[in-house]
């Protein structure tokens, strides 16, 4: 049976060996939390070399580049959202580009998901964006073990991120990113789509109107389920434009951040920023952060959460100049 054992700043794993014979273990960790995650990665090892059930030498011998295979075979059944295979893929790229693909897979430990992340972090990833890579990362690893190809699953932690408020577009910054569209009807219209909808940057492509609402269905939509935002009146015609001849979402994305810069905006502020814009909004019109949710598509209010860090007085400041341009009948449209 194994147990967990403090020595010194650090804790150990105490094995009992056949013969009344012990054996430590170091977790290279002073979180009593993260050793004891360690610990039951070694209960199961053990658990399932006591009973029998598998041994080193019974795992399939196959090496990473099949088990790629394997694992987007099964990707493929599940039937993810393209976006996600899409991650799955940079995901597994950049683990193949630290890891040779040749590795057996029962072969495979720590120190490899370790070169792994030295390798995001010697491209000069952003934290959050690093983050998500080991999410996705650990997510294979997880599915190697529940499919017996490891006897253990070597799950790395993220990185600690300072949480930043999301970055908002005043009135002002609109009014000068539009000067700059001024002849660009096109883009003009589309990014006031994105402003009055609160839209993700690839959301529009997989959009549609009925009446009064836009849909998002839920084989397009974050977290699989369909969502229906009110569109204001004002913003129908702007809609139509957009959808009549659409922008690919990188070279929008490309372009957004060329009006922006010509607008002297904030170049911390990107396209998404239109998203966060639009959330506060809501949050200040409604103070209803569930209802905020439900119009972000935000599986977890917890996500939403976020935009409560700013203080109504704040908000109100800030964003009262717009609030009080806009057609009453748009506001109406939107808290429908």
């Amino acid at each position: 049976m194994a147990t967990l054992v403090k020595k010194g700043n650090n804790w150990y794993i105490r094995i009992r060996l056949p013969g009344g014979k012990e054996k430590t273990i170091s977790t290279k960790t002073g979180n009593k939390r993260e050793a004891e995650r360690r610990l039951r990665m070694i209960e199961d090892q053990e658990f399932l070399l006591k009973a029998g059930m598998i041994t080193e030498n019974q795992l399939e011998n196959i090496d990473l580049k099949e088990a790629r295979k394997r694992f987007e075979k099964y990707n493929k059944v599940k039937n993810l959202r393209p976006n996600t295979k899409k991650a799955y893929t940079y995901t597994l790229d950049y683990f193949f580009e630290a890891v040779s693909h040749q590795l057996p897979v029962k072969s495979l430990n720590e120190s490899h998901i370790k070169a792994y992340v030295r390798l995001l972090h010697k491209k000069k990833f952003k934290p959050n964006s690093i983050n998500l890579y080991i999410r996705h990362i650990n997510s294979f690893t997880a599915w190697l073990k529940r499919e017996k190809y490891t006897l253990a699953e070597m799950k790395h932690e993220k990185i600690r991120v300072d949480q930043a408020k999301p970055k908002f577009l005043t009135p002002d910054e609109l009014d000068n990113i539009y000067k700059q569209c001024e002849k660009n009807p096109r883009l003009y219209s589309t990014l006031k789509v994105y402003e009055a909808l609160g839209l993700r940057l690839s959301e529009l492509h997989h959009s549609r109107r009925e009446g009064d609402f836009i849909f998002i269905d839920a084989e397009n939509a974050k977290g699989r389920k369909q969502r229906e935002v009110p569109i204001p009146l004002d913003i129908i015609e702007h809609y139509d434009i957009a959808m009549n001849n659409l922008y690919h979402p990188d070279a929008l994305s490309h372009m957004f951040k060329k009006v922006a810069k010509d607008a002297k905006v904030d170049p911390r502020k990107t396209f998404h920023s239109l998203r966060h814009t639009y959330a506060l909004r809501m949050l200040m019109k409604t103070d209803n952060i569930y209802y905020v949710q439900q119009m972000l598509g935000h599986q977890n209010i917890e996500t939403t959460m976020i935009y409560t860090q700013f203080s109504p007085e704040l908000l109100r400041s800030v964003l009262k100049e717009k609030t009080q341009k806009q057609d009453p009948k748009s506001e109406a449209g939107a808290q429908a």
